[in-house]
């Protein structure tokens, strides 16, 4: 069975930014590492210099929906029943230059292989945290992904990357939707998420069977 850690989203953050600045310090060093939080709102960092963030924090808290700050950009995402999380951290080769379109291939090919027919990718309006590089099934959002790098601090010459998918192996509960248009009409952001822009793991294919391929998809490089 795949080992999924269980832990706060704010000390899953804590450990993706702790694995990315081992890799910086040890380009040698790569992980892979699946993870699931209780439920949780995660924001961008840039969403705290909104007026009323505050306020908003403590009433999605107080709702049951304590909110997480991440580094790396993108939208407000949930966290809880139904997703797991992947975490790729490894760094580039020496002096080779940094290609982001590529290192998002490299994070979205094994989810898309391990769906299966069906899988592309591409923007979803309506989806939480759209992108161009959503993995979606059938036409509905999947997965959203968001990328961390930097110059390895032992190599220079290297990149550090920390690459993140956010999955939806049962389609996110509807409370989940309607916290994350809460948290957002109450920050003054005027999008709305839509429960039917997303799906879950393609009928009959088990949570263990495509955490399986997944894993070793990403391993395989």
């Amino acid at each position: 069975m795949v080992k999924i850690d269980t832990l706060a989203a704010g000390e899953a953050l804590a450990r993706e930014a702790a694995l990315l600045d081992a890799v910086s310090g040890d380009p040698e060093q790569s992980h892979v590492w699946l993870w699931a939080s209780p439920r949780a709102l995660v924001a961008p960092r840039k969403l705290a210099a909104k007026p009323g963030f505050e306020e908003a924090v403590a009433e999605m808290t107080s709702r049951g929906w304590p909110v997480a700050l991440r580094g790396s950009g993108g939208d407000v995402t949930p966290q809880g029943a139904g997703i797991v999380n992947v975490t790729h951290v490894y760094a580039r080769p020496a002096g080779e230059p940094f290609d982001i379109e590529r290192e998002y291939d490299r994070l979205c090919r094994p989810i898309e292989a391990a769906l299966g027919p069906g899988a592309s990718r591409g923007w979803m309006p309506g989806a939480f945290c759209d992108g161009a590089h959503n993995v979606q099934h059938e036409g509905r959002k999947f997965a959203g992904t968001a990328m961390r790098f930097r110059p390895a601090r032992a190599e220079r010459t290297r990149y550090a990357v920390m690459a993140h998918a956010i999955m939806c192996i049962a389609p996110p509960e509807p409370r989940a939707i309607e916290a994350i248009n809460r948290f957002l009409s109450l920050i003054g952001e005027e999008r709305v998420i839509r429960e039917e822009a997303h799906t879950g793991l393609p009928e009959g294919l088990a949570r263990d069977v495509f955490l399986e391929r997944l894993v070793a998809g990403i391993e395989a490089g």
